[in-house]
């Protein structure tokens, strides 16, 4: 394995076996490796930090602080390379064919330690300054002056560095599922920065007792195209573990199905509006936990659609169900953990929680603002464009208008084969809304509502995200239709989302008075303005469960 490693190199795997049997741990991890190459090659560091006897300190002093320490192991006892730290020697095979070097030196394991990027290394050196395209270029000979160039690295910079709630659970407060039996609520799009899916995650964690899987709407690999579909139970391929749909007969896991645990982590991407169902299986989980004595960790991730920006209807209690359990705003401004503690908290579910906040999220910051990972949440949210509009075209959902289902552009597009697509355009346009421009167009969905039908209608362009609000312009597009075409316009019929007697638009809006003002022809403006009080009332509630 170690042919191609120059001497150097190899002394440095020696003192990383050596770091970790004085941290007392099983396994040669990343950190220890980054150990050894501070103690073998200290002139690599000088080459990239300003103070590098300063730096190389507070490496093994930050290391301290984030690894925990048990009783020291002889040295005579052989110790297995940890799967990230082969992982960062595989870049380090890359980054030297990449650089065109013969041997595997200091500099390309350093380089693979940086690949890590939300390894305890791969945060500690992006903290220092480093910034991997830079550290090519100075080892490529492309620059002589590194320090500058190495902090100044554009790309880092354009998309702010974040660590996810289950990367900070999975590194520094590992302690808080040490001991117990962990039930893991999770989808497809649960995944570190490297892409790797959590569920795999803590199942080779050796401090975690992973010992089921619970899957939320669209089953735990999202693979449940439409709404409405229930996912069964099944036995997981890779792990043997067994996942629980809570998208089934029961929402809420049973006292069977966490007979075998004791904290159960949630760990799910919301998109930033009211009528999404994962917040609601947090809420499901954090009851269960209450009723039968166990703990919930929620972890947190991005909200989509930035934390600053507050609209729309707050949910009539009246019309409760899956799509909207609390009387929250249709956009909420708020992450998925803040989320949680205001369920728990405020709404009185009173359950045992904690909440794993991000590292390096702000408000303000949209999820494609930052270096976050995304993976579709469900199978019609692709991009995280999409989440922009979804706000908007969801009500749709409670009309027999398509939301552009069965098209490579769901929510983006909003139309039925009764629609005059030039007509339609012209009369949203005419609201002047800010930030979005309603392009007339012709899709045909491919399944869902009105597939393998013409549908005349527009398609939502967004060309200033900051100064479009997405709430009113959906009201618009569903209150246009029904003026222009009431002869064809249809509510959806129940059932929707488990609810059988009532209108689906109600629940989806969050208010019968949206559709009852809507029928009786009231102006936009009067529709919005009923918003404002209970508007303002979130707001304040809001403020008391930010954690950003």
């Amino acid at each position: 394995m170690f042919e191609r490693y120059t001497e150097m190199a190899r002394r440095v795997i020696f003192f990383a076996r050596y770091e970790a049997s004085q941290f007392g741990a099983s396994m040669i991890e990343p950190e220890h490796l980054l150990l050894g190459l501070s103690r073998e090659d200290k002139p690599l560091f000088g080459r990239f930090l300003t103070d590098s006897k300063q730096s190389l300190e507070s490496i093994r002093e930050q290391i301290k602080q984030r690894s925990s320490s048990k009783d020291w192991i002889p040295t005579s006892v052989e110790l297995p390379l940890a799967p990230d730290t082969k992982q960062a020697l595989f870049y380090a095979h890359e980054e030297s064919d990449r650089l065109g070097d013969r041997h595997i030196g200091t500099e390309h394991l350093l380089l693979g330690l940086m690949r890590l990027e939300h390894s305890i290394p791969g945060q500690i050196l992006f903290e220092l300054g480093l910034r991997i395209d830079a550290m090519r270029d100075v080892l490529a000979e492309k620059v002589e002056a590194p320090r500058a160039y190495v902090r100044s690295s554009d790309h880092p910079e354009r998309r702010k560095r974040i660590m996810l709630g289950v990367e900070k659970l999975l590194g520094k407060q590992i302690d808080l599922l040490r001991g117990a039996r962990v039930g893991l609520v999770c989808n497809q799009a649960s995944v570190d920065h490297g892409f790797r899916h959590v569920a795999d995650l803590f199942y080779e964690n050796p401090d975690i007792n992973l010992t089921v899987l619970f899957g939320p709407q669209h089953g735990i690999r999202g693979d449940v195209q439409d709404n409405m579909i229930e996912t069964g139970h099944a036995v997981d391929r890779k792990t043997g573990l067994p996942i629980y749909s809570l998208y089934s007969e029961t929402r809420e896991p049973t006292e069977e199905m966490l007979r075998d645990v004791d904290i159960i982590v949630v760990d799910l991407q919301d998109v930033g509006t009211r009528i999404y169902t994962f917040v609601y299986t947090l809420a499901n989980c954090m009851r269960a936990a209450e009723k039968f004595g166990k703990k919930v960790i929620a972890c947190d991730r991005p909200n989509p659609i930035g934390g600053t920006r507050v609209a729309g209807v707050v949910l009539d209690p009246a019309c409760a169900s899956f799509v909207g359990q609390f009387p929250i705003a249709t956009r909420h401004g708020m992450t998925f953990c803040e989320l949680g503690k205001m369920f728990n908290e405020h709404f009185e579910i009173g359950c045992e929680a904690e909440y794993v906040t991000m590292s390096g999220w702000t408000r303000e910051l949209w999820y494609d603002e930052t270096d976050g990972p995304w993976v579709l949440p469900s199978p019609n949210i692709p991009t995280p464009q999409t989440t922009a509009v979804f706000p908007a075209t969801v009500h749709l959902e409670g009309t027999q208008m398509s939301e552009g289902r069965g098209t490579t552009k769901p929510f983006e597009f909003a139309g039925a084969p009764y629609i005059d697509a030039d007509d339609f355009a012209a009369a949203l346009t005419r609201f002047n809304f800010p930030g979005v421009y309603f392009r007339s167009c012709v899709f045909m969905p491919t399944y869902q509502k009105h597939a393998g039908q013409a549908c005349g209608g527009v398609q939502i362009h967004v060309t200033d995200r900051e100064a479009f609000e997405p709430v009113i312009a959906g009201i618009a597009i569903v209150k246009t239709a029904f003026d222009m075409y009431r002869d064809q316009f249809r509510w959806k019929e129940p059932p929707y989302e488990y609810e059988y007697d009532r209108n689906p638009f109600d629940l989806i809006s969050g208010s019968s008075k949206v559709r009852e003002a809507i029928e009786r022809g009231d102006s936009l403006e009067a529709i919005a303005a009923t918003w404002a009080d209970p508007l303002e009332e979130f707001r304040t509630l809001r403020q008391q469960f930010l954690l950003y």
